[in-house]
């Protein structure tokens, strides 16, 4: 069994379209609805939708809740981390953490719309 796709609600659907498609090389495969619903895929085949949230909901998630990318090396989430703060995103500082017994290097930072959003990595 393969995972297909995930379905964000956020309420700023084309800025956080383009935080994806711009900064985890994501490309934009349709956006709908006065950009209420776009269709994202990575470059593995993972489907990505976002969408605005019901008429009279809200796009909330629980405590806890964000999107987290796995990259090869340390050196990778340093970079990235650069980048995001070179674009105005204000990422949270890269930390070395220890989860579960094994070591990462990571950050989060917050995508348009409240996601948050983790880039780590661990060692071979």
């Amino acid at each position: 069994m393969k995972l297909n796709h995930a379905n964000l609600i956020a309420t700023e659907v084309a800025a956080l379209a383009g935080f994806f498609t711009s900064h985890f090389g994501f490309e934009l495969v349709a956006m709908r609805g006065k950009d209420a619903f776009a269709v994202l895929r990575g470059t593995d085949g993972f489907s990505l939708n976002l969408m605005t949230p019901g008429k009279g909901q809200a796009a909330s998630y629980p405590d806890g809740f964000h999107v987290g990318f796995f990259v090869g090396k340390p050196d990778i989430v340093h970079a990235k981390q650069a980048e995001l703060a070179d674009a105005g995103l204000a990422p949270g500082e890269v930390q070395e953490l220890t989860r579960g017994g094994v070591n990462s290097t990571t950050f989060y930072c917050l995508a348009p719309g409240g996601i948050l959003i983790e880039v780590s990595s661990s060692p071979a």
